[in-house]
């Protein structure tokens, strides 16, 4: 999927290095508060990924207690909760955002909405057995994880092309300028 996605950036950047400049002049430019809000999220999905993945290597072990579970689900739930609020933030700048911030906004919160929805069923399902063993608890501590590492994959590439685009529009109208 990282390789799929990586294909895809260098995909647009290599058009957008090929497209005249033109363009350039007609597209919306990019909303700064958005890119604002991206960098926020970058740590707080690193900190949940981080916590995910030491939460799915605890039900590989057998781990600690349920109650060592739900406590590290209530640490990870409080920056899931963070992230939402990031979320709606983004969601406020959507509309004066550029289109490709807007999908990338629309990729970013249906990963984020995932990860709060597969959270919650995680606390719920280790409320109701008291026994991190029992099925489907790890499974939903591995939905975590992936959904954790996805998110952190989409934000940081939805960030590497924002700078990559940054950079691509600078040197487009470098060589446009009539000083040149």
């Amino acid at each position: 999927m990282n390789a799929t996605k990586v294909l895809f950036g260098l995909g647009v950047l290599l058009s957008c290095a090929v497209i005249p400049t033109a363009s350039f002049a007609q597209a919306a430019s990019d909303n700064p508060s958005v890119t604002t809000q991206l960098t926020g999220a970058k740590t707080i999905v690193a900190k949940i990924k981080r916590d995910a993945v030491q939460m799915e290597s605890y039900s590989r072990a057998g781990g600690p207690s349920w109650k060592t579970h739900g406590s590290a689900l209530e640490k990870i739930k409080a920056d899931v909760n963070e992230l939402q609020e990031n979320m709606r933030g983004l969601q406020s700048h959507r509309t004066v955002a550029s289109p490709w911030q807007q999908g990338a906004i629309d990729r970013i919160t249906g990963l984020a909405n995932d990860l709060a929805t597969n959270m919650n069923a995680a606390i719920d399902r280790l409320n109701k057995s008291k026994n991190p063993a029992t099925p489907p608890y790890p499974e939903y501590l591995k939905a975590n994880t992936r959904i954790a590492t996805d998110l952190a994959d989409e934000v940081d590439a939805t960030i590497d092309y924002g700078q990559n685009k940054a950079k691509v529009d600078s040197l487009g109208k470098q060589l446009d300028s009539p000083s040149n």
